[in-house]
């Protein structure tokens, strides 16, 4: 994509074809400089752009726009891929035929031949930063295989309810089969409801669709065209976008995140719409799941800093609260992180990050398998 994923080099080469055309009605030389300047100066912009985007982009071409369910990933992809924490960590990341991240590339069909169980969340369960095999769904898959059960991970950097609804609904109208849903919802999600407030799915022309690819394309390969493009589609579309000045800017947005959940400012701020908006999305997935007959589970955990404080308890609260009501299997991760020590704590989350590391992953895996098999009628099978 280098060079020719930047919309400024055909501009460049669309000046130059005029130059060409031009020269043999000005026949001055200030015409020949002028444009021979400005061709050059429009290629080196062009490479500059090209190399801008891969340097910020941290090789992560795989992830797109999507229409119905706002972002996902390619389907059938095998790329090194990078997550910036204390430093950059590469690690190799393979999607299946749907676009879920897998173990291998595969092709998936949509009809299941034995029990298959689908999870949806953010980034915590997508596995930045590791390898399939050193992330939750990657060490759980492993497992239920042995079960003769199927694992499939929707999850994605920066979903929330709003967005698991949708990618839910999505793949089940086009006919996949599932016997159960486990849906992890972050303490990311809250604010995330508010800033996907205004996103409704389309179902696009075939000319849309053309036009969205060349989008993918240049967002991926020019980074004027990725800040331009932006820029003026939160502006235009989102008030609520990252860089929005309700939150103060991108930086102050992201340290916003978990204050909703001990800050009454930020409570006011997002928090109230945004718990009535996760609430609400949350409500549509339980009744696709009762009227198809699927399971449901829902899962929780709190970051470091406030298992360290003990301060994100609104966050269990809230869930519990909710799965209670309406009876529902309940995954929390509280207590468990509230027993270690900061020093614990520390020891099992990326540095410099709120991610789990590999040993932080395996915690969480076999604290969601044991609650599995304690929870699960025939423990002595599963638990083998």
């Amino acid at each position: 994509m280098f060079v020719v994923g930047t919309p400024v080099f055909y501009i460049a080469l669309l000046f130059l074809g005029l130059f060409l055309i031009l020269k043999k009605f000005f026949k001055g030389t200030a015409f020949k400089v002028i444009g021979i300047n400005l061709i050059v100066v429009l290629f080196l912009i062009a490479v500059f752009d090209s190399v801008a985007a891969m340097l910020l982009d941290h090789s992560d071409s795989f992830r797109i726009v999507d229409n119905f369910y706002h972002h996902g990933l390619k389907a059938n992809v095998a790329e090194k891929t990078s997550w910036k924490s204390d430093g950059v960590s590469f690690y190799q990341v393979y999607t299946n035929s749907l676009g879920f991240v897998d173990e291998i590339n595969r092709v998936v069909p949509l009809k299941k031949s034995g029990k298959r169980i689908l999870i949806l969340g953010d980034s915590f369960m997508e596995g930045v930063g590791y390898p399939w095999p050193q992330t939750v769904p990657g060490i759980l898959s492993e497992r239920f295989k042995k079960q003769g059960v199927e694992l499939l991970n929707a999850a994605v950097i920066s979903y929330s309810p709003k967005i698991y609804y949708l990618k839910l609904k999505h793949f089940l109208e086009m006919g996949l089969e599932i016997d159960e849903l486990y849906v992890f919802i972050d303490i990311s999600d809250i604010i995330d409801e508010v800033v996907y407030d205004y996103f409704v799915p389309k179902e696009f022309s075939q000319s849309e669709l053309k036009w969205q690819a060349l989008d993918n394309f240049f967002l991926k390969g020019s980074y004027i065209y990725r800040s331009m493009g932006t820029e003026y589609f939160a502006a235009q579309k989102n008030p609520y976008h990252e860089n929005s000045p309700i939150w103060g800017g991108v930086a102050n947005f992201y340290g916003l995140k978990p204050k909703w959940t001990y800050d009454e400012n930020a409570m006011k701020l997002y928090g109230e719409k945004g718990i009535a908006l996760a609430k609400k999305h949350i409500d549509l997935i339980r009744q696709i799941c009762d009227e198809r007959g699927i399971k449901l589970h829902i899962g929780v955990w709190p970051w470091k800093d406030q298992a360290k404080d003990k301060n994100g308890r609104k966050q269990y609260d809230l869930w519990k609260e909710y799965t209670d009501k309406y009876h529902i299997d309940f995954i929390s991760l509280f207590d468990t992180f509230e027993a270690m020590s900061p020093e614990e704590i520390s020891s099992i989350v990326i540095k410099n990050d709120i991610h789990w590391n590999e040993k932080g992953n395996k915690i969480v895996a076999d604290y969601i398998w044991q609650h599995i098999v304690n929870n699960s009628e025939g423990k002595n099978e599963i638990a083998q």
